[in-house]
């Protein structure tokens, strides 16, 4: 009899010690973390600032975990195709994404989006950019109020070049035509510099696009800004005035770069991360580098990103609603 009985005791011994096994797998692949190279996600082209902010912090994150960083440009649906891609990858560190404000954007744009934030971790709210509004150095716009007063004129004929449905440069024209009471068409293209080559080229009135996207042409005097998001002038462009100087404070917009893992990456790997990214950007080379990229450094932790972020999705959520633009 004391055999018999010892028969259960030892299988149930061995399903215990299984299950444990099985509870302690992530922890341990955590502790192990990492083994082998970390890709970062850029849903847009190279150039874009999502890129530069990347590549700036990957070969210090390298040191860090340890391993390689390298960075993957998978563009396309204005970032829709990098983020499903990043979405899709194993919740195991070693796909990242890195994205601007698309990832809560094109949810709201597109109701048969196949991600929302919700599908996300976030890491890092890395650094931001400021917005300008600019017109091609051949207009007849000398001021924002020159333009907004010829759009009142002809409503509905001018038109704003955006990176595409969903992308912040769409959003952001929605909300100028909100604030200011003007109507513009609005002509989506592929990339921010995609949109700054239509506005070059006159196939479009004006654009709403990062500084780091127009900096040299209006260096070059190729096209010229009406107005910058700030809340003073930026040192560089004294002589551009701000978004609050010309009395619409709401349009002080900046451009973010967020660092996300899939859904269920396991806590201390998205701890890990999130220390490394914060430390990269506390570098000085880093800080320098992203100072010339005419981006300002954040550093939201994943707690202060999630609220952020969650601010940000009510409020371009009602943009939406207004704008009538989901689909």
């Amino acid at each position: 009899m004391k055999n018999l009985r010892a028969v259960p005791r030892t299988r149930h011994g061995r399903y215990v010690f299984l299950v444990l096994i099985l509870l302690c797998a992530p922890a341990l692949n955590a502790a192990e973390y990492p083994t082998k190279t970390v890709q970062i996600i850029n849903p847009f082209p190279p150039g874009a600032v999502t890129d530069i902010v990347a590549r700036i912090l990957a070969p210090k994150m390298s040191a860090a975990l340890g391993q390689p960083v390298v960075v993957v440009n998978k563009p396309g649906g204005g970032g829709a195709v990098g983020i499903q891609v990043a979405k899709e990858a194993a919740p195991d560190g070693y796909t990242i994404l890195v994205t601007p404000p698309p990832i809560l954007l094109i949810p709201l744009v597109n109701k048969n989006s196949r991600f929302t934030t919700k599908d996300f971790t976030p890491l890092a709210l890395a650094t931001s950019s400021p917005n300008t509004t600019v017109v091609r150095k051949e207009s007849p716009w000398k001021t924002l109020e020159e333009f907004i007063a010829e759009a009142k004129k002809t409503p509905g004929q001018l038109t704003y070049g955006s990176a595409g449905p969903g992308t912040t440069p769409h959003f952001i024209g929605e909300l100028v035509k909100m604030k200011t009471g003007i109507d513009l068409t609005h002509v989506p293209l592929g990339s921010e510099s995609a949109a700054a080559t239509a506005l070059l080229g006159g196939h479009v009135n004006i654009s709403f696009l990062t500084l780091g996207t127009t900096r040299s042409h209006i260096e070059a005097g190729t096209l010229r800004a009406l107005a910058v998001a700030s809340n003073r002038r930026l040192k560089d462009f004294p002589n551009v005035p701000t978004t609050v100087e010309k009395g619409f404070p709401e349009l002080n917009l900046k451009i973010w770069v967020g660092f996300f893992a899939p859904a269920k990456t396991p806590a201390p790997i998205v701890k890990r991360l999130a220390a490394v990214i914060s430390e990269s950007l506390k570098d000085s080379e880093v800080a320098a580098s992203i100072a010339k990229s005419q981006a300002l450094i954040e550093n939201f932790g994943p707690q202060e990103a999630a609220k952020f972020l969650a601010e940000e999705e009510r409020k371009w959520s009602e943009v939406a609603r207004v704008a009538n633009i989901a689909h």
